[in-house]
C-alpha cells in the first residue's frame, strides 16, 4: 500500500474527529449556558413574593412568569 494513500485516509480521520470533537463542544457549552440561565432565573423567581411577575426577553427567547397570586394558600 503506498504510504501517500496511509496519510490521506490518517489525516481524514484526524479531521473528521477533529470537526466531530469541536461539534461536541460547541453543543456542550451551549447546553451550560442554558443550565446557567434556567439556574439563574430560578434563584430570581425564588426570591420574588406572592403576586410578583417576572419578564425576561433575551434575543430570541421570552420567559414570562407569574409567582402564585397572592390569595393562594399553597393547597394541591
Amino acid at each position: 500500500m503506498d504510504p501517500a494513500v496511509v496519510v490521506t485516509a490518517v489525516m481524514a480521520a484526524v479531521g473528521y474527529l477533529a470537526r466531530l470533537l469541536y461539534r461536541w463542544v460547541k453543543e456542550r457549552a451551549e447546553v451550560k449556558k442554558t443550565e446557567l440561565a434556567q439556574t439563574g432565573l430560578s434563584d430570581r423567581v425564588r426570591l420574588l413574593p406572592a403576586g410578583s411577575k417576572l419578564i425576561e426577553r433575551d434575543g430570541a427567547r421570552s420567559v414570562e412568569i407569574t409567582v402564585g397570586s397572592a390569595g393562594q394558600s399553597g393547597s394541591r
